[in-house]
């Protein structure tokens, strides 16, 4: 009694197929899992990049004894304004800032000085400072502010 043992060689399709889903499924979940990390970043990068900024408006107003004009914005960290005054133009020692005020999405931050005797100005902020965010679009939700817009003891 010869009984002929047939070797099996190889894989089957089925269980090549069964592989290449699983791959499939692993990659898209890696995928899925490094953008959202991705996009944390930006908005972190974002948030340095504000804190810099205001840093530099700060010094700004510690020279000028103001912070820029709406009118100067924040070029006037990068350039010298033109004063009215040459001994005011005399004090400004920047530039303030190395690079260009735009956030990670390639988008110019905005800023805005706080009037006096408005409701921020009474909590202590002289300017508003903020990023677009991943939208583009001043005024939505994933907006990146130098504020918070919640009334203190809340």
């Amino acid at each position: 009694m010869n009984v002929s043992r047939t070797r099996r060689r190889g894989f089957t399709l089925i269980e090549v197929l069964l592989v290449l889903l699983i791959l499939g499924l692993l990659a898209t979940v890696g995928i899925m899992a490094f953008s959202g990390v991705r996009e944390g970043a930006k908005v972190d990068s974002t948030k340095l990049l504000l804190a810099e900024i205001e840093t530099a408006l700060d010094t700004f107003n510690m020279h000028m004894s103001r912070y820029p004009t709406a009118e100067e914005g924040l070029a006037a960290l990068r350039t010298k304004p033109a004063f009215s005054d040459d001994a005011e133009g005399q004090n400004w020692r920047g530039p303030y800032l190395k690079r260009e005020a735009k956030d990670v999405w390639g988008q110019a931050l905005n800023y805005e000085l706080v009037e006096a005797g408005s409701t921020e100005a009474s909590l202590g902020l002289k300017y508003k400072l903020w990023s677009n965010g991943p939208d583009r679009q001043s005024g939505t939700d994933d907006d990146i502010k130098n504020w918070s817009e919640e009334k203190p003891g809340t």
